[in-house]
């Protein structure tokens, strides 16, 4: 199993620089114990908006698995509390993380430093306006599923949350938008077979 560089680091908002972020509260996953190519589990991320702006912005997530031959990321869905005009499907791009790169810095973190991960990437089909609702948080899952040939042991995730400006507004995260890494925890799931 291979180590990143994010020891002892979990559930620490980083600072934010643009209006109509969310900001991570939390992060787990709902099940501990996975069975290797069984049904898998949800990692929950639990967010709220940082001001009452009434601005808004995409949000985005980054789900890093450390064994990617044996743990997958599936779909992702925000808002299943209701909030926030949930539930419905985030867009997946799986070059969010190469594309955000060094652009997710703060309070020493740097998204680009950390290796041995393979990161799936989530964004809102909208930007999310954040007004007059600080005290919401919003619920977002994504699936992990262990692949059918997984070896049994425990896996690290991690997750990372944040704001996308979508500077020439083509709907693509690319390089040359704006990016503001608001979160990033880890945790683990045992893979038995």
């Amino acid at each position: 199993m291979r180590k990143t560089a994010l020891f002892g680091l979990l559930a620490i908002p980083l600072a934010f620089l643009l209006s109509a972020c969310f900001v991570l509260q939390g992060f787990w996953i709902k099940s501990n114990q996975i069975s290797a190519g069984g049904k898998g589990t949800k990692a929950v991320f639990e967010i709220r908006p940082a001001t009452s702006t009434g601005d808004r912005a995409y949000q985005f997530f980054l789900v890093g698995v450390d064994d990617d031959g044996a743990l997958k990321a599936t779909k992702g869905t925000w808002g299943v509390n209701g909030l926030f005009g949930g539930p419905y499907p985030l867009t997946t791009n799986a070059n969010l993380g190469a594309t955000i790169g060094s652009d997710c810095t703060s309070n020493g973190f740097n998204l680009a430093d950390v290796t041995g991960i393979t990161w799936k990437g989530y964004i809102t089909p909208t930007a999310i306006n954040d007004r007059n609702r600080p005290s919401k948080n919003v619920i977002t899952e994504v699936g992990i599923k262990a692949t059918a040939g997984a070896a049994s042991g425990d896996h690290e995730i991690i997750g990372v949350t944040g704001a996308w400006s979508d500077t020439n507004e083509n709907g693509i995260p690319e390089a040359g938008d704006l990016y503001l890494c608001t979160g990033v925890s880890q945790t683990s799931v045992n893979v038995t077979t």
